[in-house]
């Protein structure tokens, strides 16, 4: 690596450390790109050079905190013998790590929902496929015990089972639910999915009435 990559990195260091420190003692909405600057001991002008506002920066702070957080939950899964057991277990720990600091958890959620900078088009790719891994693991070892269809596709099956978790985080913390009632919530609507909505096949068809001859 040369002197220039490594001075890139070094100030991307300092500006995620010093957007980081004042995101958490000042809050997002308090705090301005020339404090971050100056924190981080470089120009505003260099500070758009990593990220394009204050919203930008955001995601590209606490996108590497997010994978951490989502790859320690599915490490820490115990050997539950319920798929929706171990899905609770991740996304009780995607919940309890944006409860630590719901307003900001309110701004960066919907930062991400609706991106307003393509340039964190790849972040947020790098955190969705690393929590769709996830799930899809836990998709094919249930596969492997017989518990899951053979046919089922671990990616789709993912994205559907997040995407129920994330309405839900969306709900809370856009103030329709209370953290209790998302939790509440959530189990039954996994359950639902997991189980589907097809009538059980072993269910004999009811008798059609037989047509009547004539004489």
């Amino acid at each position: 690596m040369g002197r220039r990559e490594r001075n890139k990195l070094e100030k991307l260091r300092r500006i995620t450390a010093a957007a980081k420190e004042l995101f958490a003692t000042k809050g997002f909405a308090q705090t301005t790109t020339q404090e971050i600057a100056e924190r981080a001991d470089i120009g505003t002008g260099t500070l758009f050079l990593y990220a394009k506002s204050k919203e930008d920066l955001l995601i590209m702070v606490f996108k590497d905190e997010m994978i951490e957080t989502s790859q320690a939950a599915f490490r820490k899964i115990s050997a539950t013998p319920s798929f929706i057991d171990q899905l609770m277990e991740v996304f009780g720990s995607m919940i309890a790590y944006h409860n630590r600091d719901v307003g900001l958890a309110k701004v960066l959620i919907k930062e991400i929902t609706i991106l307003a900078s393509p340039e964190r088009r790849n972040d947020l790719r790098e955190l969705m496929q690393t929590i769709y891994d996830g799930i899809g693991e836990l998709i094919v070892s249930g596969q492997k015990a017989g518990k899951i269809r053979a046919n089922v596709d671990p990616q789709r099956a993912a994205e559907n089972l997040f995407g129920i978790y994330y309405i839900n985080l969306i709900g809370w913390l856009g103030g329709l639910t209370t953290k209790r009632q998302l939790l509440a919530r959530l189990r039954p609507m996994l359950t639902l999915a997991i189980e589907g909505l097809a009538a059980d096949r072993r269910e004999a068809p009811a008798p059609r009435a037989k047509a009547s001859r004539k004489a």
